[in-house]
């Protein structure tokens, strides 16, 4: 909906300007208290935002409970991946929005599961969205459906991206190595993305299981990196021996609800991360983590 339009008629300003010359001193203190209320506002509109900064990459892994949410920041261009259940729109957009974001450069989702795609519908509607990006194979979930529906509402359509297509954001570079071939399983339906930033490098699986990670491996995919967003919430189907070492992450982030029914993350998954030596980041214990990369090594910030 556009922003009415607020006409002002001669005689009104004929009635102001005879009110300013009869009562100067009040007209005075009137044009100062609606000027205090203009910055007052304003003031409070923007007392919540976090400004983020140009130099470098920061990777947010948003606090969305049982689901997964990433926003991707650098050169002040920003991608969104996934956005969590339905219920964590909100929490998403207050998110973006606390973070004075306005433009998303791509909309990425990773599989058509609601736990991902859920709140994405939200996104688009309330954000400026260059490219979307999608699975080849998202399933036909009620949550997707009214994401696709809120994609075409918007203007907008969705684009399967090539494997091995390398695509910048700022100064980094990202490409997708998966999905290989249509699963059984959706969650092996999910996009993986790995993304680059001067020698620095990070990984994110959806809800990848151990089939598809040893595809990507034995494809000869480069699953290398630094920083691994744990697949399907630290369940003991994904993260296998063989990926893990392949991918020799020094940071492993799992985004999961305390408490949630699932028992995620489950020990074996905990126990495989640690005897390849990466540091597990929670989101069920810690919130929102956030990531930064200089372009040489990377580091935790406070959220």
């Amino acid at each position: 909906m556009g922003r009415r339009k607020t006409s002002v008629s001669k005689s009104d300003v004929k009635g102001m300007v005879r009110f300013a010359k009869r009562y100067p001193i009040l007209a005075v203190i009137i044009a100062v208290i609606v000027v205090g209320i203009f910055v007052f506002q304003s003031v409070q509109n923007n007392a919540n935002k976090v400004t983020i900064p140009m130099d470098g990459l920061y990777v947010h892994y948003i606090d969305v409970g049982q689901g997964d949410s990433e926003l991707i920041c650098c050169g002040g261009e920003y991608m969104l991946i996934d956005a969590g259940e339905p219920s964590a729109s909100d929490t998403v957009v207050d998110y973006l929005n606390d973070h004075g974001i306005e433009r998303l450069e791509y909309v990425v989702c990773s599989h058509g599961h609601a736990d991902h795609c859920g709140g994405l519908d939200a996104v688009v509607e309330n954000f400026e969205v260059g490219t979307v990006l999608t699975s080849p194979y998202p399933g036909n979930s009620s949550s997707y459906e009214i994401f696709s529906d809120a994609v075409s509402a918007n203007g907008l359509a969705m684009t399967v991206p090539e494997l091995g297509e390398s695509y910048s954001l700022g100064e980094a570079r990202f490409e997708f190595i998966g999905p290989l071939e249509e699963y059984d399983n959706l969650n092996d339906d999910s996009l993986v993305m790995r993304l680059e930033y001067g020698d620095t490098s990070f990984l994110f699986t959806g809800d990848m299981t151990s089939k598809a990670e040893r595809d990507l491996i034995e494809d000869g995919a480069n699953v290398k990196c630094d920083v691994l967003k744990v697949g399907h919430h630290g369940s003991s189907g994904s993260s296998s021996y063989r990926f893990l070492y392949e991918a020799q992450p020094q940071i492993a982030v799992i985004s999961c609800e305390t408490g949630n029914s699932y028992g995620h993350p489950h020990e074996e998954a905990l126990s495989r991360l640690n005897d390849c030596g990466a540091k597990v980041c929670r989101t069920d214990l810690e919130g929102s983590i956030i990531i930064f990369s200089n372009g040489m090594e990377v580091t935790k910030k406070a959220a």
